[in-house]
């Protein structure tokens, strides 16, 4: 029986946070923490979902004449899985979902997306959702037979910035999309009247990076539903704020190509500074108070430090010279803060399929 796999990288925000959603160009990085999805074929019509990170150790679906979901199980249970039934119908919107193969297993696997310590499990902010979609909706369209249209990436994360955002309410800039499924360093825009997503890869040039949790996680929807109330009732301040971010993250972009390390991680000093006052004057907090003690660390030292989209639980360490790095990760205990091993994920979205269970794995897509 046929089985097929796909998976797609987290993804942590170093520039253009906030600004983003506004046009700024941003800088993501895709890393190595992966969500897994799996489609094993059945010989049955019976469709069953499997998410142990979520709870679900089977849940029975069944697909109508109209090609929706039809969940049999309880409401708890479906709304679990309300981003399985949301890729569904993004890709019956577009032709794409697997209507005529038959019955499988769907697993999906996000349990590098949290930290384990003794018995307590923390979920890490690095973009899970978009990530789970990323590699949902590939491994949904090829096991369609459509393979073909994920190889495009660049159409592909269009399509799925479509059905992302709309689950998101519109609220997100897409940039997490983008990441998992392009992978690597990449400087992230939305462009023009009709924000149309572009990106362009780049190179790390010499910049050494540190991540660093604060040990809580932070709803991104939450700040941003947050932020869009403040921005109604405060249009004047927020635009300066956006202005002044999304010019210093361009710099900062333009210093990494050129490969003018120092200066980018000076520029970075003033985009931490930046999002310090808009914190303040919004309300945010974007800094949390173990954040705020490494802030003050760093202060009239060669790194740097800011908080990573959203804030309040990811941060990065920027330095040029990977000793003095390392030297300062040693210190970051001190701020109640957790150094989180992350590296940097080339690949992207990848796909693979066998056509039974003996056969080796053929590569759809990487």
């Amino acid at each position: 029986m046929m089985e097929l796999t796909a998976s797609a990288p987290a993804k942590l925000v170093l520039l253009g946070d906030y600004a983003v959603l506004e046009g700024a160009r941003a800088l993501v990085l895709a890393v190595d923490r992966r969500a897994n999805v799996r489609i094993a074929a059945r010989e049955d019509r019976e469709c069953n979902v499997y998410a142990p990170d979520l709870g679900v150790h089977g849940a029975q679906i069944a697909i109508g004449s109209d090609g929706n979901l039809h969940w049999q199980c309880d409401e708890a249970t479906k709304a679990k899985l309300s981003l399985v039934d949301h890729v569904w119908h993004g890709l019956l919107d577009e032709g794409l979902a697997p209507l005529s193969r038959g019955g499988f297993d769907l697993h999906l696997d996000t349990s590098g997306f949290f930290h384990v310590e003794g018995s307590v499990r923390a979920k890490l902010g690095l973009g899970s959702s978009a990530a789970l979609t990323v590699a949902l909706a590939s491994a949904l369209a090829t096991y369609a037979g459509h393979g073909d249209v994920i190889t495009d990436r660049t159409r592909w994360m269009r399509q799925l910035l479509n059905m992302h955002g709309n689950w998101q309410g519109g609220r997100g800039s897409g940039v997490d999309i983008a990441a998992s499924v392009a992978g690597g360093l990449i400087a992230y825009q939305l462009v023009g009247s009709t924000r149309e997503p572009t990106y362009e890869a780049m190179r790390m040039n010499g910049l050494h990076c540190l991540f660093v949790w604060s040990g809580q996680s932070v709803s991104t929807s939450d700040s941003l539903q947050r932020l869009a109330l403040w921005r109604d009732t405060h249009a004047a301040d927020y635009v300066a704020h956006m202005d002044e971010l999304s010019s210093i993250s361009a710099a900062a972009i333009d210093a990494l190509a050129q490969q003018r390390v120092q200066s980018f991680i000076g520029l970075t000093k003033d985009y931490a500074r930046g999002l310090q006052h808009f914190s303040a004057a919004c309300g945010l907090e974007i800094y949390s108070p173990a954040q705020k003690r490494l802030a003050d660390m760093v202060s009239g030292t060669d790194v740097s430090y800011k908080p990573c989209g959203a804030g309040g639980d990811f941060g990065v360490v920027f330095a040029e010279d990977a000793e003095r790095l390392a030297t300062f990760g040693r210190a970051i205990v001190s701020a109640d803060m957790q150094v989180v091993p992350l590296g940097l994920d080339n690949q992207g979205v990848s796909c693979h399929m066998r056509p039974d269970a003996k056969s080796p794995p053929s590569r759809i897509l990487t």
